[in-house]
């Protein structure tokens, strides 16, 4: 599972909260539980993936921040210690504003993009997986990673601000959603009928045809959700959600379902508190059939992931709704994976403190066909050395099931794939 970074963006400017009080990087520091060194054995040898498939990551070294990558097997979990690559350069890493938000593979593995952040902005990297090359895309623009579009290696990408004034027409600003080619660094704009600071998120459909998206105007504007095709024609809206300030009335985290019928997406909490509670929802390709699901966590930005059969979604549900502080506090959330049964209109946990021993699980990626979730337990970071996450894997078909840890736990992780 995905941190999306639009959601902290949304905030930040509508919201009134500053980007230091958001969570800024994927693994906080855990206390490792007694390793299993034979199921990490066991799963090292047994479950290998061809040569190319890898896991990426982003890890603190005493040179800022460092990629590096490890062999992935067929639950999703690596197959060893991450290997460094390369630095992002720039002594990016070394400044307490320097982040690291989340790292998306391309569909066909062969480019990696890097969603970062500094006291300068939101940045993109993009890195070649099979010549190694590493460069900020696109050049020039300050902005972020929103998807990957199916079957190419374009993304959708929020531009916000112009740094060089060649980006610029006529010296006018004025973007909408852009489609970046990663090979050519070459953008393409498509008009989405506001201004690119009022999107909230943007997905494409599975086969790349048409593309779901959100906007608001500011805080207690509600949001308005339309669909258009992937060259911004036909654009629809689907609904408005403009209910009083305070109510859960911003859409946003759309997720797919691989058949391409249905959309999931959260409605999050309109209001300056950064993580209230948000509401899962389901609803057709059309806008229609809208099914609110479950309780989940609000304001993270944890994405949601369907099964591979589109019958189920797995989320990340908050379990301290108690806590006032972790409404402020990205430190103090408490967290579980939980599965949603959409036909079933039913939802339950798989992977909580209780049975992990940690307070953050999260991560969840389906495997073994769809009986079970690979995922990663952690307790909050240690801002200075990195995180200590742990793969784990949870049987999906009940509640109450125990999960097995797969690999041991892994030291100074920034960001992950």
């Amino acid at each position: 599972m995905k941190r999306i970074l639009f959601i902290g963006l949304f905030l930040s400017v509508v919201g009134g909260v500053v980007a230091g009080s958001l969570i800024e990087i994927y693994f906080p520091g855990q206390t490792p539980l007694i390793s299993s060194i034979t199921s990490y054995l066991h799963f090292r040898q047994a479950d290998t993936l061809p040569p190319q498939s890898y896991n990426y990551y982003v890890l603190k070294e005493h040179e800022g921040f460092v990629l590096a990558r490890a062999p992935k097997g067929n639950h999703g979990q690596p197959l060893g210690t991450p290997q460094l690559l390369q630095p992002l350069g720039n002594d990016f890493g070394l400044s307490g504003s320097d982040s690291i938000t989340a790292l998306y593979l391309s569909p066909d593995a062969g480019y990696l993009a890097i969603n970062g952040n500094s006291d300068h902005g939101e940045m993109v990297w993009v890195y070649n997986t099979r010549s190694h090359d590493l460069r900020m895309l696109p050049q020039g623009v300050a902005g972020n990673f929103l998807r990957w579009l199916p079957g190419a290696h374009s993304f959708l990408y929020r531009p916000m601000l112009p740094l060089d004034p060649a980006v610029t027409t006529d010296g006018t600003w004025n973007p909408g959603l852009w489609v970046v080619d990663a090979a050519s660094g070459t953008h393409t704009n498509i008009d989405i009928g506001v201004p690119s600071a009022e999107l909230i998120d943007a997905a494409p459909s599975p086969d790349g045809s048409r593309i779901v998206y959100s906007t608001s105007a500011g805080l207690g504007q509600g949001s308005y959700t339309y669909t258009m095709r992937r060259d911004g024609s036909n654009r629809s809206l689907l609904f408005a959600i403009t209910e009083d300030a305070g109510a859960q009335n911003v859409a946003g985290l759309f997720s797919w379902s691989p058949n391409g019928m249905q959309i999931a997406y959260e409605r999050l909490t309109d209001s300056t508190t950064p993580f209230l509670k948000a509401g899962l929802w389901v609803m057709n390709a059309q806008g229609g059939a809208q099914r609110r699901l479950a309780d989940a966590d609000g304001g993270h930005g944890f994405t949601l992931s369907w099964s591979p059969d589109s019958r189920k979604v797995a989320f990340i549900a908050r379990t301290n709704f108690d806590e006032p502080l972790a409404d402020i506090q990205p430190q103090a959330l408490q967290c579980a994976v939980a599965i949603a049964d959409v036909m079933g209109n039913r939802s339950w946990l798989i992977a909580s403190t209780k049975q992990t021993g940690l307070r953050w699980n999260i991560n969840p990626t389906w495997a073994n066909g769809g009986t079970s979730i690979t995922f990663t337990a952690l307790n909050p970071v240690n801002q200075v050395l990195g995180g200590m996450p742990r793969y784990w894997s949870a049987p999906v078909a009940a509640p109450n099931l125990l999960p097995a840890p797969l690999t041991q736990t892994f030291q100074h992780i920034v960001a992950m794939s």
